[in-house]
């Protein structure tokens, strides 16, 4: 054979013949869980988170009360509270000359904004948490 000519040989075998059963689709799986019983777990679980967090509110006001009896005791103008609304932590240090309020943190605007991001997780979200 010459360099320049092209062998065309039969080298690929056949392709296989595939029998009936095997040309059949796998049939689709049945979900072994319904729709029913995943919103019951989801449920569960969105009631027991909602009661832990019940628990641990409860702990921080607990301790939020320890904390203000004890700085009470020594002279200072630090008060301790957690704002309604947005569910944050907040420290007001006041004169305790004048009760005049030195400095809160957060400060007002911080936590109207949060207010205002709380107020609209219903319609952001489809339920409030």
């Amino acid at each position: 054979m010459a360099a320049n000519e092209i062998s065309v040989g039969n080298n690929v075998p056949p392709p296989a013949k595939i029998s009936s059963s095997q040309a059949k689709a796998p049939s689709p799986a049945v979900p072994k869980v319904t729709v029913e019983e995943v919103s019951k777990v989801a449920d569960n679980k969105k009631s027991q988170s909602v009661n832990e967090l019940a628990e641990n509110m409860a702990e921080i006001r607990e301790a939020i009360s320890e904390i203000n009896n004890a700085v009470k005791k020594v002279p200072t103008s630090l008060d301790f509270s957690v704002d309604e609304a947005s569910k944050r932590f907040v420290v007001q240090v006041t004169d305790t000359n004048t009760g005049e309020v030195i400095r809160k943190l957060p400060g007002d605007a911080v936590l109207r904004i949060a207010r205002q991001l709380e107020s609209m997780k219903g319609v952001v979200f489809d339920q409030k948490f």
